[in-house]
């Protein structure tokens, strides 16, 4: 969790996937991209293998995963978070076990049940992101952190910069990993305590 906390401060550098808008209108193979449902339908989400990295997101979230692969048993590939969580893993059949401990036993097998868009980073201007950042700090206020404020420090960016959409695309990575530490009643505290203020800096 702490490693996951620390990438935060590498700023929207390091939280950025590229992605193209004439990419987005393709449709790909079905085996390289769809949307996956485990059986119990109680954990959804979109994998898209149509480049490099390997991109993943989960039905409820705005952040998209970048995904690395790890040579695993019986020829299968393990997709790993930035933080080393294994995720998912894809073996020679085509067959998906999703990994969460939302499920019985940590893991599941996933089922392709649709189509789906490769994945992108939205397009967002100036106004659109600092709006973004004022809304998820009035959000993680509610969920316990009382006095945490989210700043967007970009002053070589001009108001409609392409960069913008990188670091409204950090601002939701910052607000899915607060959001998931502040579930823990030791890190509520702390937060709360401790954090003031989040900055996610342009790095060029």
């Amino acid at each position: 969790m702490s490693g996951r906390f620390r990438m935060i401060a590498l700023g929207a550098a390091l939280t950025l996937i590229i992605g193209h808008g004439d990419l987005a209108a393709q449709s790909g193979p079905p085996l390289r991209i769809g949307h996956y449902s485990t059986g119990t339908g109680l954990i959804g989400f979109v994998i898209d293998r149509m480049g490099t990295p390997i991109k993943l997101r989960f039905d409820g979230s705005d952040e998209i995963l970048a995904l690395t692969p790890e040579q695993a048993p019986y020829n299968s590939l393990t997709l790993k978070r930035d933080d080393g969580v294994s995720v998912l893993r894809i073996y020679e059949t085509g067959r998906i076990l999703v990994f969460s401990d939302k499920l019985s036993g940590g893991s599941a097998d996933a089922y392709r049940d649709q189509e789906a868009e490769p994945l992108v980073v939205k397009k967002a201007t100036k106004e659109q992101a600092e709006t973004e950042a004022e809304s998820l700090g009035r959000r993680l206020r509610r969920a316990g952190a009382p006095e945490l404020a989210i700043s967007l420090d970009a002053p070589r960016l001009s108001a409609d910069a392409a960069a913008w959409s990188a670091m409204a695309d950090a601002i939701a990575v910052t607000g899915a990993t607060l959001a998931e530490m502040l579930t823990s009643p030791i890190a509520r505290e702390i937060i709360a305590a401790k954090l003031r203020r989040v900055v996610i800096r342009d790095a060029d």
